[in-house]
Parts: structure tokens; sequence; C-alpha cells
């Protein structure tokens, strides 16, 4: 619960987009960093209308499962925002710099 209370504390600026799927997209972000030393100045933004966010819910819960694991991304929390009129369901989430799993193993662009 506490990642919960810091992704509300957390501010960031939403940068390029990285990626699209067909419900979402994944944004670079940058954060305030020094306000929770536990958050990177650079993550990605995974987002998508809260009124189709049950994907994104359940990865949320499956990087819980294994937030302990040294071999997946780290998620710092989601929070619910409102841009240019919309509610958006945002994931706040490591980035990896080095590009997808997919990417790196050469297998074709996955949806996100």
């Amino acid at each position: 619960m506490a990642e919960e209370q810091e992704a509300a504390e957390v501010m960031w600026k939403r940068g390029k987009t990285l990626g699209k799927g067909e419900f979402s997209f994944v944004s670079l972000a940058s954060t305030e960093a020094a306000l929770i030393p536990s958050i990177p100045s650079l993550i990605a933004l995974k987002s998508c209308m809260l009124s189709r966010s049950q994907s994104l819910q359940d990865e949320r819960e499956f990087l819980r499962m294994f937030e302990d694991c040294p071999h997946v991304i780290r998620c710092f929390g989601v929070k619910v925002t409102q841009e240019d009129g919309l509610l958006l369901y945002n994931l706040l989430l490591e980035y990896a710099s080095a590009g997808s799993l997919a990417d790196r193993l050469g297998l074709p662009e996955l949806q996100v």
C-alpha cells in the first residue's frame, strides 16, 4: 500500500510516446525524483482510459506478486489523472532503457 500512496505524490511530466496498443500507450516520463528518492528520474508511464483499465489493473496485480524478483520491472504504483478531459489510469513503471524483452530476443513487436 505504501507504493500506492507514493504514486499519488509523484509528480511527472509526460514525454514522448514509446509505444501504442489498441487500448493503452506507454510514454517516457520525467519525475521530480528528489521528492521521493525511491523513484528514478525517468519512468515509463503506461496509460489507458479508466473505463478500459481492467487489463492494466491485472498487470499491476501481477507485478505486485513478483515485486521481489530482480528480473521483473518495478511498479511504483498507480494514479488516475484527468488529461484533455479524459480520465486516465496510469501505471508508473521502471523504464527499461535497453528496450523490451521482445526487442532483445528479436521477436515481433508486441502490442502494449
